[in-house]
């Protein structure tokens, strides 16, 4: 795909009284989010959208309808991309289009907010930094909470040490999540899906689990996994909250996939831990019920989203929703006013409108860099092995608050009556990325074969390959 320069030139020229004329691409979920914000926004005006489902595509289109506007309607992005009246577009779509989608957006000419994961691997977040260098588009990260006040005003009172020194931090999903079933066979594809479209990058091959939309998550070939996918908001906050200038010298995860015998092959118990030398940081997402027969996940510290700080003199609770700091008996000191949705698109929009990218709140270089530590902690799990007796612990090497984290997981599984003795934990090993040549290390070759192989590119399929040289 050649670049239109026609299309940059456009919006690179816009006045502030001009609108910004942008496409959605991806209409489910995120997607129609998305979508609601865009038009309640003052200088946006949403002119397309895309997306290979037509009932989802007639459906947006309806509701645009309602408001008494038209938009162009696309299935194909790279028919999308060819439209001179597109400035921007925000893409939503299943995990393992994001990195090729903005690849070739930027080669049109066009601006970005990509949903997270920005990448579906390692190796896509450095082409698609590429492709940002060089064709100098405004490329949003999609983790809202860089534009959420409250959640920065937390931040700050960490940093000017109003609870003293942070000991550790554990970030936490507990979102209780139902089983996605169990096929005997290849699915029918829906009538309205241009599956071809729908598996892009990805191998085309049968359909085998019984949702085709969203419970692609579950599955390697198109998700992340729970980690990369609402963990993906808590790993940032702890970049955030650690500084996006720190990098973890090590990472290294537990976990398996539990209670349901299902098509899930994503772990649902994921416990990660980040090396930082001086605070161990602990990323957790669990999707099993609390108990048996109920419809609720574990919570810590009354909060099942959240990334709690632990610090010397009391701890904060941090997320979306909500930023509180505590005293170690309980007692909240200090509350700040969540928020960040709709001001992280308008973030977007004004970096767009003033084409400078330096006042964007999620830059792409935070967004691959923030990837890539839950790309780590699937890497070291999906190469990792059943743990056997201290295992574990013995991996943790002791450090403050591990102990707690893993007996709660295990007490969780007890209650599911699930014996470990008979499914045990898988200890994943501890690996790095180095930052120069971007190569991995795994600290244990019982462990590196595996690893190794799971980190090379993707097999893509033509046309729908990201290239070495974008």
């Amino acid at each position: 795909m050649s670049t239109a320069i026609g299309s940059r030139v456009m919006a690179q020229s816009q006045g502030s009284n001009s609108d910004i004329r942008v496409a959605v691409v991806g209409l489910g979920i995120k997607g129609r989010q998305h979508l609601k914000v865009l038009n309640e926004l003052a200088g946006v005006r949403v002119v397309a959208l895309c997306d290979v489902d037509q009932v989802r595509l007639d459906e947006a289109t309806a509701g645009i309808k309602d408001l008494g506007k038209t938009v162009r309607t696309y299935r194909d992005i790279r028919l999308l991309l060819e439209d001179d009246g597109v400035d921007a577009v925000v893409i939503a779509t299943p995990n393992h289009w994001h990195a090729l989608m903005a690849i070739w957006a930027s080669q049109a000419g066009k601006d970005i907010y990509l949903e997270k994961p920005v990448c579906h691997d390692i190796w896509e977040g450095r082409r698609l930094l590429e492709a940002e260098k060089k064709y100098g588009r405004i490329i949003q990260g999609g983790t809202q909470n860089r534009s959420n006040t409250g959640f920065r005003e937390g931040v700050q009172f960490l940093r000017e040490g109003k609870l003293g020194k942070i000991k550790w931090i554990h970030g936490v999903d507990y979102k209780f999540r139902r089983s996605i079933g169990k096929v005997r066979g290849p699915q029918q594809i829906p009538s309205s899906v241009d599956y071809n479209l729908f598996c892009g990058p990805a191998q085309v091959r049968p359909l085998m689990r019984k949702n085709l939309h969203y419970d692609w998550h579950w599955q390697w070939d198109m998700g992340n996994g729970d980690m990369g996918n609402i963990a993906a908001h808590t790993i940032d906050n702890m970049r955030h909250i650690m500084g996006d200038d720190r990098q973890p010298g090590r990472v290294m995860s537990i976990g398996g996939r539990y209670y349901y015998d299902d098509d899930g092959e994503t772990a649902n118990v994921h416990l990660a831990t980040y090396d930082y030398g001086d605070i161990q940081v602990f990323n957790e997402i669990r999707s099993i019920p609390l108990d048996s027969g109920a419809s609720v996940a574990e919570n810590l510290r009354g909060s099942r989203e959240t990334s709690l700080v632990q610090c010397e003199g009391g701890y904060m609770l941090m997320s979306g929703r909500g930023v509180a700091a505590y005293s170690n008996d309980g007692k909240r000191i200090q509350a700040f006013t969540a928020n960040g949705v709709k001001e992280h698109m308008q973030n977007f929009v004004d970096a767009v409108r003033d084409q400078d990218a330096s006042l964007l709140n999620c830059p792409l270089v935070v967004a691959v860099q923030a990837a890539e530590m839950f790309h780590l902690a699937n890497l070291s799990y999906r190469s990792g092995f059943p743990a056997k007796g201290g295992q574990i612990r013995d991996a943790m090497e002791n450090p403050e608050h591990a102990e707690e984290a893993i007996v709660n997981i295990e007490q969780n599984l007890e209650r599911l009556e699930i014996d470990l003795a008979e499914d045990p934990i898988t200890l994943g090993c501890w690996m790095s990325l180095d930052d120069s040549s971007r190569t991995l290390k795994v600290h244990n070759p019982d462990c590196d074969p595996v690893a190794q192989a799971l980190f090379k590119k993707r097999q893509y399929r033509k046309p729908f390959a990201v290239q070495l040289n974008v």
